[in-house]
């Protein structure tokens, strides 16, 4: 049986499987998954606009995919 996890793109909002992300990065020790490669790039260029504490909302209103 597979498991699957699903997590947010932190820049667009959208319900990514962590399986079959598209891209991904990792931050002091955490993978975060992107649903492409813009928002991959939007994240790396300043994580720390993205990575809050567990729960908060996104706090660019920029995502690639709405």
């Amino acid at each position: 049986m597979t498991t699957i996890t699903i997590v947010k793109d932190l820049v667009c909002d959208m319900d990514i499987d962590t399986a079959t992300a598209a891209e991904q990065s990792v931050y002091r020790g955490q993978t975060y998954y992107f649903c492409g490669s813009t928002c991959k790039k939007t994240f790396d260029l300043d994580p720390t606009q993205y990575v809050g504490k567990p729960g908060e909302a996104p706090k660019s209103d920029k995502g690639c995919c709405s």
